[in-house]
């Protein structure tokens, strides 16, 4: 790793630290991918041809930086044992959402004054197709940082239990070369499928994901808590997360 990788690696690392939130985030985990890796033209056949690739997102990106930040084990688990909403994994998930907006600003401010012209991405999504130009989980599986297991979510050396952040620059930055073996169950043998019991409304089966049926749980647990304690943006269920065998990684 060069210094410039190594100087992002520990900007993200010292930033998440200065949060102060031990008891809700671990150590982040950090990855690079060239900007015209073919693998993203590829996402536009399995993602949908509305996925751009990052020089459609920023002209003149060379690299993808993708991160992960693992939630703690107490985080992770709570959701199976919960009946509806948890407080504390929408704590983790607001908390660090608000705060990706620094980090990323951050590390494009050290990459500016490098001389390499840098942009944070920030994913929003329409409600009634849930589509988005960018995919924080299929970038960072481009980049090496962790494989797909059956409930869709991205499990890295740490777990699936967490949330992603991506930056685009065009500083041309060693690509990773490691890539996880796919050790989700499911997929192996057919074995497991705990994720498919847990959801509360079924939106995740064997034969498919019912996204609309998934975001209407999640809009209604962000309306509880926001109700119940005043977390205003907790929209998150974490169930399919939290059952998987997956999710937790030391």
């Amino acid at each position: 790793m060069g210094e410039i990788e190594s100087r992002i690696v520990e900007i993200i690392r010292e930033e998440l630290a200065n949060l102060g939130r031990a008891d809700l985030y671990r150590e982040p985990l950090v990855a690079f991918s060239a900007a015209d890796n073919p693998k993203y033209q590829g996402l536009k056949a399995i993602v949908g041809e509305w996925h751009q690739t990052p020089t459609e997102l920023f002209p003149g990106a060379k690299s993808v930086i993708s991160y992960f930040v693992p939630f703690t084990k107490a985080v992770v688990d709570s959701p199976k044992n919960s009946a509806q909403e948890t407080p504390l994994w929408g704590e983790a998930y607001v908390v660090i959402n608000e705060y990706f907006d620094y980090i990323n600003q951050k590390v494009c401010d050290y990459l500016e004054g490098e001389g390499y012209p840098s942009q944070k991405i920030q994913v929003s999504y329409d409600e009634k197709t849930l589509r988005a130009p960018w995919s924080h989980r299929s970038g960072a599986a481009v980049a090496g940082l962790g494989y797909f297991s059956e409930n869709r979510m991205l499990v890295t050396a740490k777990g699936s239990g967490g949330r992603l952040g991506t930056i685009m620059t065009a500083a041309e930055l060693m690509p990773n070369q490691e890539e996880l073996e796919n050790k989700c169950p499911y997929l192996r043998d057919g074995s497991c499928g705990l994720c498919f019991q847990i959801c509360p409304v079924k939106a995740l089966t064997p034969d498919g994901f019912k996204g609309l049926s998934c975001q209407a749980e999640t809009d209604k647990n962000g309306e509880l808590l926001e109700a119940s304690l005043g977390m205003a943006g907790a929209t998150t269920c974490g169930k399919c997360v939290s059952i998987c065998p997956l999710s937790y990684r030391m």
